[in-house]
């Protein structure tokens, strides 16, 4: 019930919610860094007596700070540039086809949408890069592995549902140490020139070991591993989403396997494949001593990236110019696609100002400060989309950025813009419409389709997650000086990174570099990053783009004497044992132990999974202990099932460099894990026993 004194009275929002208590062991514990020779924590110490008074004079402050109602809060934060996020694009890639005998040009720009549904606006995405859509179709993909039994010969299996089309993608691939593995992809006919192909992988490979990745092309008589090459050599770290251009020779030809394959056989129970294929080779090799594997998701053709950020398709006038200091002038659209470079996200955008009849159109150049003295410049907000001028007057030699001349004209002569945020997150083979080209014109001849589902669109942030952030926004202020601010920064560098983590020196009695590959030497910050990439990864990767992604963010705000390293993580897998005791009477009724086992053995992956699991459910942070109570928990039957009788955990062999910091330990109630490591699920062992009672 409201207190009587609260009726009829609007609450304040609560903007920060440390008591004295909290203020003075923040001030102790800053002693340890500021004045190690500070050990007095007796009251009577006037240090202590200093810190209990300003953590009461800054209780007040609190207090007074929580009673400013969140208009003006926001108004501060408005002030202070801090605002909502803006809305992100949906991506994806557009698979297209052509209907003739010839090729064609599909240009960036090109836009293709939904069908519209009823009271709904269909889905429109653009293209980010050129694609020449050959006439040919990729139908088939084989994978080639060598024989367990025999390492002379290999074992071909149909994975055309995994990777081609719109399958259901995500498909392992495994090399043996010392051994090449051979991914065949069959075309319906031969096209002269060259194709491009984009090979999507869900599991990056690790840095090391690094297979060698090499393209080749099937010719008249020759096996698999002997066809020639027709594409740059590269390695598995490097391929994450690049696209592969090959020049394929004249002599490229059709091939059965069933009858031409000498070398290569179907895998066990499966039947000869006998159809006629033009063939492009992808050879991943392994020299290494350890067993290399990647994930591949999908092998994209006659495909280009999509966003749902389009592209107005003539120039946008924006007003004219009256000649005064700080003009500003709105696009129609908003917010503004932020692009991939990091450097220049917005280059997209080109302000010009034109002159006389007709106007003479010239382009100003985009920076983020209007500098003192003259300067055709303009500053971009891109989330409000609004473009501001300078205020330099000839006459008097003073301002920053010129003035655009008066009674001139300003427009935009191109620029980009967030169409639609979440609902852009279509599912596979919804974009089926062709759309203009750049020039306004319907490209003729064409088929379009997204093999792969849309995703990472996002609706505009809530102001209710603005003023939670608020406070560390005005903290940090865009530089990286703690490790709090790494932390915060690195998942402000992009939205695919889920798990963030800085790594503080190690003890002064342990030596840098001895764990996990790590230097952390003094002078180094080591950031660990992790992305989401879905519940069916169990152990997710960051590509190398995210990795040099979060670099460039960081590289750009740490201290100048800092050695920045950006690492993926260091999986400790964690065996968990839960024995389980079902019921008599619930096996009585039909309940089958197996499914049982099955279901629990999930639930244990499911909670140790390094993003989409832990005690909450929104993953795990780096060096997270695991408690087997919380286990226990998460994976409990219903009380009508069964119980559990015993449960375990314990530190399954981990797969980087170096030992662990601990020594082993027998299984138990808690696993130890250091400050780099993140769990991951090992296998798990689940004894199942009937109740006798």
């Amino acid at each position: 019930m409201t207190p009587k004194s609260k009726r009829g009275r609007i609450q304040p929002p609560d903007l920060d919610d440390r008591t004295w208590q909290d203020l003075s062991d923040q001030m102790r514990a800053l002693r340890t860094s500021y004045a190690p020779q500070w050990t007095d924590d007796r009251p009577s110490d006037i240090g202590i007596t200093l810190i209990e008074l300003f953590a009461w004079l800054g209780e007040g402050l609190i207090y007074r700070l929580n009673q400013v109602p969140e208009k003006h809060y926001i108004a501060f934060l408005n002030l202070m540039g801090i605002t909502r996020d803006p809305a992100t694009p949906a991506a994806t890639h557009l698979s297209f086809g052509v209907k003739g005998p010839a090729p064609v040009h599909v240009p960036a720009g090109t836009q293709a949408h939904t069908l519209p549904e009823e009271g709904e606006a269909p889905i429109v995405f653009e293209t980010d890069e050129d694609v020449t859509v050959l006439p040919t179709a990729l139908t088939t993909a084989l994978l080639l592995t060598p024989d367990p039994d025999d390492d002379s010969q290999l074992l071909y299996e149909d994975v055309t549902a995994d990777l081609v089309g719109s399958g259901t993608g995500r498909r392992p691939i495994g090399v043996p140490p010392g051994l090449t593995a051979h991914l065949c992809l069959g075309f319906e006919k031969a096209v002269e020139g060259e194709i491009v192909l984009r090979p999507r992988l869900f599991r990056p490979a690790p840095g090391a070991p690094s297979g060698s990745v090499t393209w080749a092309a099937s010719v008249p008589d020759e096996q698999p591993g002997d066809w020639p090459e027709v594409g740059p050599v590269g390695t598995t770290s490097g391929m994450h989403d690049r696209p592969a251009t090959l020049s394929v020779p004249q002599s490229w030809a059709a091939q059965i396997p069933a009858e031409a394959w000498a070398d290569a056989r179907p895998v066990p129970d499966a039947a000869d494949f006998d159809a006629e294929r033009f063939w492009i080779g992808l050879r991943i090799g392994n020299s290494s001593d350890a067993p290399l594997e990647i994930g591949l998701e999908r092998v994209l053709f006659n495909a280009a990236p999509a966003h749902t950020a389009l592209t107005p398709r003539s120039p946008e006038m924006l007003g004219e110019s009256d000649g005064g200091p700080f003009q500003t002038f709105p696009l129609r659209h908003r917010p503004l696609y932020r692009g991939p470079d990091a450097k220049a996200p917005y280059a997209h955008v080109d302000i010009q100002v034109g002159q006389g009849t007709p106007p003479a159109w010239e382009s100003w150049q985009q920076v983020p400060e209007l500098l003192p003295g003259p300067g055709k410049v303009y500053r971009l907000n891109p989330v409000t989309g609004e473009i501001g001028f300078g205020s330099h007057d000839e006459r008097h030699s003073e301002g920053h950025g010129s003035i655009p001349p008066t009674g001139s004209l300003i427009r935009a002569r191109t620029y980009r813009h967030v169409a639609s945020g979440s609902a852009g997150n279509v599912s596979p083979d919804r974009i089926v419409v062709i759309g203009t080209a750049p020039d306004g014109t319907v490209p003729g001849g064409l088929e379009v389709t997204n093999p792969t589902a849309a995703n990472d669109g996002s609706d505009e942030e809530p102001i209710e997650d603005t003023l939670r952030r608020a406070p560390e926004e005005l903290k940090i202020r865009d530089r990286a000086v703690t490790a709090d601010d790494y932390v915060y920064l690195a998942r402000e560098a992009t939205s695919d990174v889920r798990i963030s983590a800085c790594l503080a020196p190690p003890p002064p009695r342990t030596a840098p570099g001895t764990f996990g590959g790590i230097d952390r030497a003094p002078g180094n910050v080591s950031v660990i990053v992790v992305p989401d990439q879905g519940v069916a990864v169990a152990k997710p990767e960051p590509p190398p783009e995210l990795i040099d992604a979060v670099r460039t963010y960081l590289d750009e705000r740490r201290d100048l004497t800092v050695r920045l390293f950006v690492h993926g993580p260091r999986y400790l897998p964690i065996v968990a044992k839960v024995s389980v005791v079902v019921w008599r009477e619930a096996a009585l009724a039909g309940v089958d132990t197996k499914e049982v086992k099955a279901e629990v053995e999930r639930e244990i992956t499911a909670f140790l999974h390094p993003t989409r699991g832990g005690p909450a459910g929104q993953g795990w942070e780096v060096g997270q202990h695991v408690f087997s109570s919380d286990l226990f928990r998460a994976v409990m039957p219903p009380d009508d099932i069964g119980y559990i009788e015993q449960i375990t955990v314990a530190a399954g062999p981990h797969d980087y460099p170096g030992e662990r910091p601990f020594p082993p330990a027998p299984p138990g109630a808690s696993v130890q894990v250091a400050d780099y490591e993140l769990v991951c699920a090992g296998a798990p062992d689940v004894p199942i026993r009937q109740s006798t009672s």
